[in-house]
C-alpha cells in the first residue's frame, strides 16, 4: 500500500507546478497587454492633440482667406464697373490695361492693410476671355520661377479659384505665392471679358508649441522656411507619396527631420481648383511624446513585475488548496478503471448482440427487396397485358363497321345497284379505316412524345354524333337483337356552333361512351344523345335507361385499369375518355343512380373563329408517267401499289426485296424507287443506300409500318417517307414531293 504514494504525491506537484506556470503565463501577457494599449492610447492621444491643434490652426487660416476672396472679390467688381478696365481689356490695349489697374489697385499694391494678412498683393496680371495671359509691358513684383499654369486661368474665368505658385525675388531667391484668380463680369451684359489673378504672400499657421514649423507643399516641392535642402527633399518626398493616395485630402504621418522624429499634418487648401493642388504642412517634434512614453513604460513595467511576485505566492495557495482533489481523483483511479473495463465487457457483449441483430435485420430487407422487385414486375406485365387488350379493344371496335358493312356487301351485292347507299357504306368503312389507324397511331404515345402538338380544327358536333351512330350500329342494333334485346336510339340535336378538337379522338371518346351505355343496357333500352349551347361552351350528353352504378363505382370509374365487367373489361375505355375530354380543355360530369341508368355530360370549348369551308387542295401539274420500281415482301401490298400507280398511267416493275429490289435496278432504268423498310435479306433503307451510291439523283419514298417512331432524319438516303396504310392523295403527294421536276 505504500507503493503508490510517491506516485500520488508526484502527480499533485506536477499539477501545482503546471499551475504556477500557467499563472505566470497570464501574468506576463496581462502585463504586456496593459503596456502596448497604455504606449497605443498615449500616442494616439499625443497625435489627436497635435490634429486639433493643426486643424484649429488651419481654420484660422482658411477664415482669412476666405475673408481676403470675399475682399478680392468686392475689389474685382469694382474694377470691371470701371469703363478704362473694361475699354482696355476689349481692345486688347495691355499698357492701358495695367495702368489704370494700378491706379484702381493702388491700396492693394501699396499693402494698406495694418494687419498686413488681408490685402498685400505681390504682384497681379491679367488674362482674357480665352484664357491666355496678358503679361505687362513693364514686369512688377516678384517673377515667376515657373510657367504660368494657363490652364488653371482658363478655369478661372468662370469662377474664382485659389492656387500656388513659385516666384523668384530680385536676389534669385524663391518664395512660394498664394495666386488669387476672379472673373471680370461686363455689367451691362454679364458675360466674362476677362480675369485678374493677384499674388499674395502665403499665409503661415500660426503655432505656439516648441519647435513647431508650418509651410506650402505643391507640385512635389516643399517650401518651408529654415529647413535645410536635405530634409526638405525628404519630407517633400514623403508627403508626395501620401497625397497620392486616391480619397486623401487631409491626414498626418511620421518623418525623419534631421534625425530627429516628428509628425507631419498635412490638409488640401484649393480643393476643386484648376491650378495645381497646394497643401498646409505642419511638423511637430516628438522627443517629448518619446520621453513621456519611455517613462510611462517603466512605470509599467515596475507594476509588472509586483504583479508577478503577487501571482507566484497566489499559485502556491491555490495549487495547495486543489491538490486536495487531484490525490482524490488518484485514488479513485483504480476503481474507475476496474469500472471501465466491467463497462466495455458489457458493451462488447451488446455489440455483439447488435451485430447479431442487425444482420438478421439486413437479411430481412434483402429478401423483403426481392419479394418487392418481383410484386413490381407482375404488376408491370399485369399493367401491359390490360394496356394491350385496352388497345385490341378499341382497334375491334373500329374493325366492326368495317367488317360489318363488307360483309353485307358481299352477302348482298344487289346493295351495289343503289349507288347512294354504296356511297354511304363505303364512307362510313372509310371512317372506320381512319379512327383504326388514329387508335395505331396512340401507341407513339408509349414509345415517344410528339414534337409538336396537334393543331385542333373545327368539329361539328352534329355531324360527329350521327357519324358515331353509324359506326356503332352493328353494337346497339345487330348484337342487342341477337342477345334478345332492343336499344332504342333517340337524337336531340340542337344547332350548336362547331367545337375546337381532334375529330377522330372526339369520335372514338363517343364510341366508348356509346358501347359502354350497350353494355350497361342488357335488356335493352334507350339511349339518349344530346347537344345543346351553354354560354361559350357546347354541351354533349350522353344517357341510358341501364343498371346504373353505386355512389363507390362512380367515383372510381374514371381510374385506369378500374372496371365492373370482370375479365370481359379493360378498365381503360372511360379513363381514355376522360384523357381526350381534359386533352380539348373540357370537363366531364357524371350523373348516375342504381337501376335508374348513368349520363355523362361533356362541356367543350366552342372554336374562337368561325368555321369556314375547306379550301380545295391545289391542283398538282400532270405528271408525265414514270417508270416505277416497286419493292415490297407482301404481295397485297405490291398489287395495291401496282394498281394506284398503274391507274395513274406509271409504268410500274415489281421486286420482292431488297435484294431482289437491286437487282432489278442495276439491269434497267427508272425515275422512282419506292420500297417498303422492314424486308427480309435487304432492308428499304439497305437497299436505299446502296442505289443512293449508284445514282446519288435518284429520288427513292420509303414506307413503312412504323412510321410513327421514326423521323425522316432518321434515313439520310431517303427522299420521302410515309406511313402505312398509304392513301391515294398521300401517295401522290409523296411521288410529286420526291420529283419535282417529273
Amino acid at each position: 500500500m505504500t507503493a503508490p504514494r510517491p506516485r500520488k504525491d508526484a502527480g499533485a506537484g506536477n499539477f501545482r507546478l503546471r499551475l504556477l506556470v500557467a499563472m505566470m503565463l497570464i501574468v506576463s501577457a496581462v502585463t504586456a497587454l496593459v503596456l502596448y494599449f497604455a504606449e497605443r492610447n498615449l500616442a494616439a492621444g499625443v497625435r489627436q492633440n497635435l490634429q486639433q491643434e493643426f486643424q484649429s490652426a488651419v481654420g484660422a487660416l482658411l477664415g482669412v482667406q476666405e475673408a481676403r476672396l470675399a475682399a478680392i472679390t468686392e475689389r474685382c467688381r469694382a474694377l470691371a464697373k470701371s469703363v478704362r478696365i473694361r475699354a482696355a481689356l476689349e481692345e486688347g490695349d495691355v499698357e492701358d490695361l495695367y495702368l489704370n489697374a494700378r491706379v484702381e489697385l493702388r491700396d492693394v499694391l501699396a499693402g494698406d492693410a495694418p494687419d498686413g494678412r488681408t490685402l498685400r498683393a505681390e504682384f497681379f496680371r491679367f488674362v482674357d476671355a480665352h484664357g491666355a495671359v496678358l503679361s505687362p509691358p513693364r514686369a512688377g513684383g516678384g517673377e515667376m520661377a515657373e510657367p504660368w499654369p494657363e490652364a488653371a486661368m482658363s478655369g478661372a474665368a468662370g469662377e474664382q479659384e485659389v492656387g500656388y505658385v513659385l516666384t523668384k525675388a530680385a536676389d534669385g531667391r524663391e518664395a512660394m505665392i498664394e495666386v488669387i484668380a476672379t472673373p471680370i463680369v461686363a455689367t451691362d451684359t454679364g458675360e466674362v471679358i476677362g480675369a485678374i489673378a493677384l499674388g499674395f504672400k502665403p499665409l503661415e499657421v500660426e503655432a505656439t508649441g516648441a519647435g513647431i514649423r508650418s509651410g506650402i507643399w505643391s507640385q512635389g516641392r516643399l517650401h518651408l522656411p529654415g529647413l535645410a535642402d536635405s530634409a526638405a527633399a525628404a519630407m517633400s518626398s514623403a508627403v508626395t507619396d501620401a497625397v497620392s493616395a486616391p480619397g486623401r485630402a487631409d491626414s498626418h504621418l511620421a518623418v525623419q527631420v534631421e534625425g530627429v522624429p516628428h509628425l507631419l499634418f498635412y490638409k488640401l487648401l484649393n480643393p476643386g481648383s484648376h491650378f495645381p493642388p497646394a497643401y498646409e504642412i505642419c511638423i511637430y517634434p516628438l522627443a517629448g511624446a518619446l520621453a513621456q512614453q519611455r517613462d510611462l513604460r517603466w512605470e509599467i513595467i515596475g507594476a509588472g513585475a509586483l504583479l508577478l511576485l503577487g501571482g507566484l505566492a497566489a499559485s502556491h495557495l491555490v495549487s495547495a488548496r486543489f491538490s486536495a482533489p487531484v490525490e482524490r481523483l488518484a485514488v479513485d483511479s483504480a476503481e474507475n478503471l476496474v469500472q471501465r473495463e466491467r463497462a466495455e465487457a458489457e458493451l462488447e457483449w451488446t455489440n455483439d448482440e447488435l451485430r447479431a441483430r442487425n444482420a438478421e435485420l439486413q437479411k430481412a430487407l434483402t429478401e423483403l427487396t426481392a419479394a418487392q422487385e418481383h410484386i413490381i414486375q407482375q404488376e408491370r406485365l399485369r399493367a401491359l397485358g390490360q394496356m394491350a387488350s385496352g388497345i385490341a379493344h378499341d382497334f375491334n371496335n373500329a374493325l366492326v363497321p368495317i367488317l360489318g358493312f363488307c360483309e353485307l356487301l358481299l352477302l348482298k351485292p344487289a346493295i351495289l345497284q343503289d349507288q347512294q347507299k354504296s356511297v354511304r357504306y363505303l364512307e362510313t368503312i372509310q371512317t372506320a379505316a381512319k379512327d383504326a389507324a388514329s387508335v395505331v397511331s396512340r401507341l407513339r404515345e408509349f414509345y415517344r412524345p410528339n414534337k409538336s402538338e396537334r393543331a385542333f380544327a373545327p368539329v361539328s358536333l352534329k355531324r360527329l354524333v350521327e357519324q358515331a351512330v353509324t359506326l356503332t350500329k352493328p353494337k346497339w342494333k345487330d348484337q342487342a337483337q341477337a342477345a334478345g334485346a332492343t336499344v332504342e336510339i333517340a337524337l336531340e340535336l340542337e344547332a350548336v356552333p362547331p367545337v375546337a378538337g381532334e375529330e377522330s379522338a372526339l369520335r372514338e371518346m363517343l364510341t366508348n361512351l356509346i358501347f359502354n351505355a350497350v353494355d350497361a343496357m342488357p335488356a335493352g333500352g334507350t339511349l339518349t344523345l344530346r347537344t345543346s349551347q351553354r354560354g361559350d361552351t357546347a354541351v354533349l350528353e350522353v344517357a341510358d335507361t341501364g343498371t346504373g352504378m353505386t355512389e363507390e363505382t362512380r367515383q372510381r370509374c374514371l381510374e385506369p385499369f378500374f372496371s365492373t365487367k370482370g375479365e370481359h373489361g379493360t378498365g381503360l375505355g372511360l379513363s381514355m375518355v376522360f384523357g381526350i375530354v381534359q386533352r380539348h380543355s373540357g370537363s366531364l360530369d357524371i350523373r348516375s343512380a342504381v337501376g335508374k341508368g348513368t349520363a355523362f355530360i361533356i362541356t367543350l370549348p366552342l372554336q374562337d373563329a368561325p368555321i369556314e369551308a375547306a379550301a380545295p387542295a391545289p391542283a398538282r401539274a400532270a405528271q408525265r408517267p414514270l417508270r416505277v420500281l416497286v419493292v415490297d415482301d407482301e404481295a397485297p401490298v405490291r398489287d395495291t401499289l401496282a394498281a394506284v400507280l398503274a391507274a395513274d398511267g406509271h409504268d410500274v416493275q415489281l421486286a420482292t426485296d431488297g435484294a431482289d429490289g437491286l437487282r432489278r435496278f442495276g439491269a434497267g432504268t427508272f425515275d422512282l424507287v419506292i420500297t417498303d423498310k422492314a424486308m427480309p435479306v435487304m432492308n428499304g433503307d439497305q437497299m436505299a443506300a446502296a442505289i443512293k451510291r449508284r445514282a446519288p439523283k435518284m429520288p427513292i419514298i420509303l414506307l413503312t409500318g412504323f412510321g410513327l417512331f421514326h423521323e425522316k432524319e432518321e434515313f439520310p438516303d431517303v427522299d420521302v417517307l410515309i406511313s402505312k396504310p398509304v392513301r391515294i392523295p398521300a401517295l401522290r403527294d409523296a411521288i410529286a414531293t420526291a420529283t419535282p421536276t417529273a
